[in-house]
Parts: C-alpha cells; structure tokens; sequence
C-alpha cells in the first residue's frame, strides 16, 4: 500500500506571517493538529498543538486578557514552526512512512510531488491502514500458530484451514514468548464456518496453536 492511497489531499495550511492565534483557531475549527506552512506555493516548515502550547503564556499569568492577544496576534508561525520537515511522495510504502514517524518521533508527514505539496498523511491515516491490512475491522478469528519455519510452514498452515473451508483475512510472521523463549509465529486472521474445526486441522497437520481469540 502507498502514502497516496491514504494521505489527505485537502490540506490546511499557513503562511510563515500567519498570526499564532489564527494558526490556533485553524487547528481548532479542523480538528487536526499539524498545519504545513507554505510560501509562494513551496513548503517552508510545519507547525502543530504543541508548539502553539508551548509558547501560550501559562494559565497562571497575571497578564489581562487584552494584553496576551496584543502578544498572540504579533508572534508569527514563522517564529515557532519547526523548519526542517521531513517529508515522502504518495510513491512511499505506507510501511516506510510508519518507520519514519516512529523514528523521527513526529505525527504527520507532509506528501510532496516534486516541490509541490501534494497532500499529509498522519499517524492517525497510518493507523487506519493498518487495522484494515490486517483485517482488525472484520469479524475474523485469530489464530497464532507456532512454526519453526516459517517459510516451510506456510504453505501447510493455509492447506489446513482451506480444506476446512476457511478463508484467510490477513498473515503476518511474527514471534511471540513462550516458556521465557521466543519462537516464531504466524498470525492469522480467517473466517471459517467453524473455527475450531480448522484449529483441530491445523494441529492435526503437526503445529501448535498457541491462541485462538475473536
């Protein structure tokens, strides 16, 4: 799956001359929480919640209200946003733009086709993908089946719930503990017309089952 099968491509976004407390009150009538800040049609930087929270006076202020928007309204997004903006193209795997938000510890990605804002895509957007990639919205049992090789086992692992009728949502390998120990896993998602039918199928092919969950 690609950024731009999933990116938003209706974009808000702000000049770097735009006020703080309109930034804050765009954030606030979209209900989003990253604004890219573009000038004469290139990005220039990113700005979000927490940097206008950050530089909103504390509540404890003795300052009068007139006074902290004469302040608001003379700082700019310019002079809060984050400059560096690391970005993708609708062309990047979602699973690389999940990397990077986890690594670089952001929550948007702003999507540019050559120098032009072509969308954002949030960790919210990524999220969503993955819950439908592995099926977690569907009404799917799911089976973790220990296998030594995870390769070999596949294609025994999905001739065992085939022939019981079963059809597979999602598979992915992964490893889970078990005894202290780690071992390699597959994790399947299926519907079946009985599920425990391809669970005694499953084991009866020579794998263990270690958990059955709805």
């Amino acid at each position: 799956m690609l950024v731009g099968q999933r990116m938003q491509r209706d974009v808000v976004t702000v000049t770097p001359g735009t006020g703080i407390s309109g930034a804050s009150r765009l954030l606030q009538e979209h209900r989003i929480r990253h604004l890219p800040v573009v000038e004469r049609g290139r990005l220039v930087g990113i700005i979000t919640d927490r940097d206008i929270r950050r530089v909103l006076p504390s509540p404890a202020t003795s300052l009068e209200v007139h006074e902290l928007l004469y302040l608001l309204d003379r700082l700019t997004v310019g002079e809060v946003m984050t400059a560096k903006v690391i970005t993708v193209t609708p062309e990047t795997l979602i699973e690389e733009a999940a990397r990077l938000l986890v690594e670089h510890r952001i929550g948007c990605l702003p999507v540019m086709q050559g120098d032009r804002l072509a969308g954002i895509i949030t960790e919210t957007d990524l999220l969503a993908a993955l819950a439908e990639v592995l099926g977690i919205r569907t009404t799917s049992a799911r089976l973790e089946v220990v296998v030594e090789d995870t390769a070999g086992s596949l294609p025994a692992v999905c001739t065992a719930i085939a022939a019981k009728g079963g059809e597979i949502v999602s598979l992915f390998g992964a490893r889970a503990t078990v005894r202290e120990a780690e071992v390699p896993v597959l994790v399947v998602r299926l519907e079946a017309p009985d599920v425990d039918a391809v669970v005694e199928a499953i084991r009866e092919a020579g794998y263990r089952v270690l958990s059955v969950t709805w």
